[in-house]
């Protein structure tokens, strides 16, 4: 019988620690350009596009709905941005952007970050940006989690460990429609389903984290860790494999 006991208060002796760790938040972290936001051409205008500073953004087509959706189905999910561009420029932009029930951007994010917060690692200006500066949250974050935490970007090399990252998807320039004559020139899709899967890659983010949320519940595994090994299964597969048209 005390056998018995010692097992039963060892078991319960965990409980505390697995509710805290299924209720607590998981944090994904967007940047802005070439990820949730696009610098626009005049000749590419439409009605979604925002002039901010005198210069012309556009959001990422289904941005409101995903995040709206995540927020809806998965309450320990928090939102935050990350983008190396001015802290003023960042939050008009975010305030401009509209969720299906109203809200803004801007509203529903948890924290907003900035080039002032990036940490600088070099002044030497023959690197690269990414290289010179890096995405850091202890300061910004005290309570975020690394195995709970998620910052999607253009460029993953911002993330320090250990921070994890992944590919936000964006490649391209944006276009309202598929130009053939341009699939030669630097940052344009080389092919219709590159453009196709440019201009849906909001829907991707949303496929893959909630097939990752769904996968690390099952397993036990980290949410941080599932995603990424989920995400490199899904660039590897065609566009056509992973939308209908």
């Amino acid at each position: 019988m005390r056998r018995w006991l010692v097992l039963f208060l060892f078991i319960l002796s965990f409980q505390p620690f697995a509710f805290a760790q299924s209720s607590a938040p998981i944090d994904l972290v967007f940047d802005i350009d070439w990820t949730t936001f696009y610098s626009v051409e005049e000749s590419q205008k439409d009605d979604k596009t925002l002039l901010v500073e005198e210069k012309l953004y556009r959001p990422t087509d289904h941005l409101g709905e995903v995040i709206q959706t995540l927020l809806q189905k998965h309450p320990e999910i928090r939102i935050s941005f990350f983008s190396g561009g001015e802290r003023t420029r960042n939050e008009v932009l975010l305030s401009q952007v509209r969720l299906p029930d109203g809200r803004s951007l801007k509203d529903i994010a948890h924290k907003i970050l900035s080039k002032e917060h990036l940490t600088v690692l070099s002044q030497d200006e023959t690197l690269h940006f990414s290289v010179r500066n890096k995405k850091v949250l202890d300061a910004h974050l005290p309570d975020w989690n690394p195995q709970r935490t998620l910052l999607i970007d253009d460029q993953p090399e911002f993330a320090r460990p250990p921070l994890k990252a992944v590919s936000s998807l964006g490649l391209f320039n944006f276009q309202k429609q598929f130009n053939p004559e341009l699939v030669s020139q630097k940052y344009f899709p080389p092919s219709e389903g590159d453009w196709h899967i440019e201009r849906k890659k909001a829907l991707l983010w949303l496929r893959m984290i909630e097939a990752s949320l769904q996968e690390a519940d099952r397993s036990g595994h980290n949410f941080s860790d599932v995603t990424e090994t989920t995400w490199k299964s899904y660039k590897s597969r065609t566009c056509q494999q992973i939308f209908a048209f």
